[in-house]
């Protein structure tokens, strides 16, 4: 069973809803960084209260208004005065553009732009959560494999989608797993299996042909962060560059289906 609702046969609605994703964006931005920073310290991310990392002073509803709030606050904390670091709103900005733009490229409401937003939203979760601490949380491994099982069952060509994704991902992560364990071995480190294991969840969704774009991206950008990490001495943090990679591959792949013959 599949279902699809095109946005662009009633131009109004099609922009209504673009408009409506980007706020959705940027609450489950404020929602997602809330829950990376709790993960990565310790915090029950499900029952705890937001407040201010300075004075400790919990947060009002009036204070949590993606975007509006850190605007209306001038980026200072109403209790303290202390200034709020502006990657919060940064991060609420830019998925709710993302968000959007995933909208209308895609013109349709479907499970697979669905399974795409909700896969943004945790990318970026758990991204700041290994930038921060280097670690990728199984949490939101079980979370995008979630989506998958949730999402699955309503794509065109359900059988296709499912076989080509558990090859690819059985197969990426296998290459990434034994390149992982040579470079352990070779460094002499006790090297982390978290990249792989992200990538083989991500592979799911792509198919052979995404596969190959997101591999190919995320090895230039794998690079890039590695460059990055290593220049300010900090534990490097694959994580950022294989979301980018997925969602490019996603993107794109998407965009030349359009132009297919």
């Amino acid at each position: 069973m599949t279902f699809s609702y095109p946005l662009f046969d009633m131009p109004f609605i099609g922009i209504y809803m673009i408009v409506l994703s980007f706020l959705f964006g940027a609450v489950f931005a404020s929602f997602i960084t809330c829950t990376a920073w709790r993960v990565v310290r310790g915090e029950d991310w499900m029952l705890g209260h937001s407040h201010c990392d300075t004075c400790g002073h919990e947060l009002s509803t009036a204070d949590l208004f993606p975007i509006i709030s850190y605007i209306a606050l001038k980026g200072k904390c109403r209790y303290c005065g202390s200034k709020v670091p502006p990657r919060d709103l940064i991060f609420e900005i830019l998925l709710g553009l993302l968000f959007a733009g995933t909208l209308a490229l895609h013109g349709s409401v479907d499970a697979v732009v669905v399974a795409c937003l909700a896969l943004e939203m945790l990318l970026l979760g758990l991204s700041l959560a290994d930038w921060d601490s280097g670690v990728i949380p199984d949490g939101f491994l079980a979370a995008i494999l979630v989506v998958w099982i949730m999402t699955v069952g309503f794509v065109p060509d359900m059988q296709r989608y499912a076989i080509e994704g558990v090859i690819s991902s059985a197969c990426v992560g296998l290459v990434m797993a034994i390149g992982t364990a040579v470079i352990g071995k070779v460094k002499k480190i006790k090297a982390g299996y978290g990249p792989a294991k992200l990538a083989m969840c991500l592979m799911l969704f792509l198919g052979f042909k995404g596969s190959v774009i997101a591999v190919g991206t995320g090895i230039v950008l794998g690079i890039v962060f590695a460059l990055v990490c290593k220049s300010k001495k900090k534990k490097i943090s694959l994580a950022p560059a294989i979301s980018f990679a997925f969602i490019a591959a996603f993107l794109l792949r998407d965009v030349l289906a359009k132009f297919a013959v």
